[in-house]
């Protein structure tokens, strides 16, 4: 059956975060509540079929799932250009605190891309009780934010109107200035919360599951092996997946990725191998 879908306003001090929950139907007792911690820019857009997809199978599954717009994003209050890293992660630690408060079971951080870093973080600062799901996790965010920054560039390549006698993006950041970047005005707040965020100190009571999407489904990368190992040697469950699937985030068309959903579903489970 269908899940039961309700909609709120999560309130923080900064205003109101839109939240949309996905419970199990007839009644039925959740396994644990998973929390989705979107992609970035216009990441977290090229998702959201593949998100909505994966909320609604697991709420089937008996899941209740939280899907969380981040401050100035998606329906949630304030512009994109107001947001802030510390903001973000305090976003984070509130829905974990409404999921405690209101559902049963165990909580699951969801992230995808910078999702995934910024739900590590948040789960590290604040030492949640949670599990981290993680998909194609950023492993940079200094990174994460150049590659960004890059179409600013290639905008002005393509000579667009506005960008071409404009300072570089890194200049008006380092100047304390905003920066418009692909229709996005990046605030210099969030591009040094972007810049210092990395893998690092890690808490994940309920263990990590982390996916690595490719065509091919090879396996993972040694930078991600080796830290994989670290945490492990630090008495973290961590299980690596790859699976073979599109780049759902940046296709141009949408895409989607079953293996993954599946894989997934057998991981939030324990049904999956490690």
């Amino acid at each position: 059956m269908p899940a039961v879908i309700e909609a709120f306003h999560l309130p923080t001090p900064t205003g109101f975060r839109f939240c949309l929950l996905r419970r199990p139907a007839c009644g039925e007792s959740g396994r644990g509540t998973v929390i989705h911690v979107p992609a970035f820019a216009e990441e977290l857009n090229k998702s959201r079929h593949m998100i909505a997809l994966a909320a609604e199978a697991w709420a089937q599954q008996g899941w209740n799932v939280l899907q969380l717009d981040l401050g100035g994003c998606g329906d949630s209050e304030g512009e994109f250009g107001e947001a802030n890293w510390e903001g973000w992660l305090e976003d984070v630690r509130l829905a974990h605190e409404w999921a405690e408060r209101h559902c049963e079971g165990p909580v699951w951080l969801w992230g995808l891309r910078l999702g995934a870093l910024l739900a590590c973080e948040a789960a590290a600062r604040w030492r949640l009780d949670c599990g981290l799901l993680m998909w194609q996790a950023v492993l940079s965010g200094k990174q994460h934010l150049q590659q960004f920054l890059r179409l600013w560039q290639a905008a002005r390549i393509m000579g667009k109107a506005g960008v071409a006698q404009e300072a570089s993006p890194q200049q008006r950041l380092a100047a304390g200035q905003a920066v418009e970047v692909a229709g996005y005005e990046l605030a210099p707040a969030l591009a040094v919360g972007m810049e210092r965020a990395q893998f690092d100190a890690i808490h994940a009571p309920h263990g990590v599951h982390w996916f690595q999407i490719s065509a091919a489904a090879t396996t993972v990368s040694p930078v991600i092996e080796r830290l994989v190992a670290k945490w492990q040697a630090a008495g973290v469950a961590v299980s690596m997946h790859a699976v073979s699937g599109p780049p759902f985030w940046q296709t141009q068309e949408i895409e989607l990725a079953p293996e993954l959903l599946a894989a997934s579903a057998a991981a939030l489970t324990g049904k999956a191998a490690a």
